[in-house]
């Protein structure tokens, strides 16, 4: 059938048939970007990477330029519940017929060239973007940062918002190799704002050859919390007694450090009106009450660790109780170590997709004497529900998907 009929629905099967790519050319991507003369953007672009807090950074960046008037384009990733989250104008998702433009128009233009998943989605972002007139564009790094596709445009600020472990078979398996492949995303004489305290020489390495200036966290910019406030002080401005936000405290803080150091003429009371409002899907996210029940996207152990001090801050009255589903790459071990002597019990599931951990990988790692092992979320949940009393608390963690599947089981209950 020709592609020129392709509903949403058939564009996104045959969008996720596509294979990763053994070897990346940033190069040819940007040859048909050219095509579409998608590199030419009018927009400031802010990129951010970084292991942990892309997306919520993303999401009080995008939040603080609207506020301040700004046409803001957000690309994120990836997505929770609908592929149509991934792209977003000036806070509103766009509808699945010009999804389907812009698909057809990167295959159209892609030629002979193939392209993997993100590849060709990020293209598709670019092409959407560029149908409006946008006065900002924030994109998320997906992997890593210099071989990241979203790395052919080049852009105004970068952010790393941290350096933790993380897709080690693909970005290396230590600090000073992985920060090497985030700083890929400097641009010559560009600022870099960066949330990372304790930095591997390669960041300074990469600095240094591409000419980029580094405003480093607690070195060129600080933050500090207190009680129920925090202040940041920065070059440019000092704001103190600034509301809490609902996302991790370092991430609201390299925003709106971001934002500072761009020069974008903002609205200061409007800005500290919507730090406490910005809050993401699937980010501790409470979605029940009695029993208390989160749902996290944590998927490595920094995520992990922070996961556990904010579950050390609810009053717990009852037993902790853990669903938790993983991809067979990451580190299960790691991940479940800040939270291992917390959960009562485990409720362990295989995801429905190909790079599920196995059972067997999963005995491995985890407390085999309070844990119980299932084949799908769903079943996991069902078993669970049986034996819970309102004053537990069940944690849903450690992959998107993991989350995704809950937060689907959980709507269907409710209809």
């Amino acid at each position: 059938m020709c592609k020129k009929n392709f509903s949403f629905f058939m564009w996104i099967e045959y969008l996720e048939k596509l294979k990763k790519k053994n070897q990346i050319n940033l190069i040819e991507i940007k040859k048909i970007a050219k095509k579409l003369n998608l590199l030419n953007l009018k927009s400031f672009v802010f990129t951010i990477g970084g292991t942990n807090g892309k997306g919520t950074t993303c999401a009080m960046l995008e939040q603080l330029l609207l506020d301040s008037g700004y046409q803001v384009g957000l690309y994120t990733s990836p997505h929770l519940l609908n592929f149509i989250e991934r792209v977003k104008i000036n806070g509103s998702y766009l509808t699945e017929i010009q999804y389907v433009s812009a698909f057809f128009n990167i295959y159209s233009a892609k030629s002979d060239y193939y392209l993997s998943y993100f590849e060709f989605i990020t293209l598709s972002a670019l092409f959407l973007f560029k149908q409006y007139s946008l006065d900002v564009i924030i994109l998320e790094v997906g992997l890593g940062g210099r071989l990241d596709a979203t790395n052919i445009i080049d852009s105004n600020i970068s952010l790393i918002t941290n350096i933790g472990i993380d897709h080690t078979s693909v970005l290396g398996s230590n600090r000073f190799s992985i920060a090497r492949e985030k700083a890929g995303i400097f641009r010559k004489n560009k600022i870099a704002v960066i949330g990372e305290k304790l930095l591997p020489d390669s960041v300074y390495q990469a600095a240094y050859k591409s000419k980029t200036i580094l405003k480093i966290v607690n070195k060129d910019w600080y933050w500090k919390e207190y009680n129920h406030t925090w202040d940041l002080i920065h070059s440019n401005i000092e704001l103190y007694d600034l509301p809490m936000p609902q996302i991790p405290l370092s991430n609201a803080a390299i925003a709106l450090s971001a934002l500072f150091y761009s020069n974008l003429k903002v609205n200061k009371e409007k800005l500290i009106n919507s730090i406490s409002t910005v809050q993401l899907q699937g980010r501790f996210q409470t979605i029940s009450c009695s029993p208390y029940i989160i749902v996290d996207v944590a998927h490595n152990y920094d995520a992990s660790l922070y996961l556990s001090k904010k579950i050390d801050q609810i009053d717990i009255q009852g037993n902790i109780y853990a669903i938790f589903g993983v991809l067979k790459d990451k580190d299960i071990l790691s991940i479940i170590s800040p939270l291992k002597d917390k959960v009562y019990y485990w409720y362990v599931s295989t995801l429905p997709i190909d790079r599920t951990a196995t059972i067997k990988q999963l005995e491995n790692s985890l407390p085999i004497q309070n844990t119980i092992f299932f084949n799908s979320i769903y079943n996991a949940w069902n078993n669970l529900k049986k034996i819970l009393t309102k004053k537990d608390i069940v944690l849903v963690f450690g992959s998107f998907i993991t989350v995704s599947e809950f937060i689907s089981i959980k709507n269907q209950e409710i209809k």
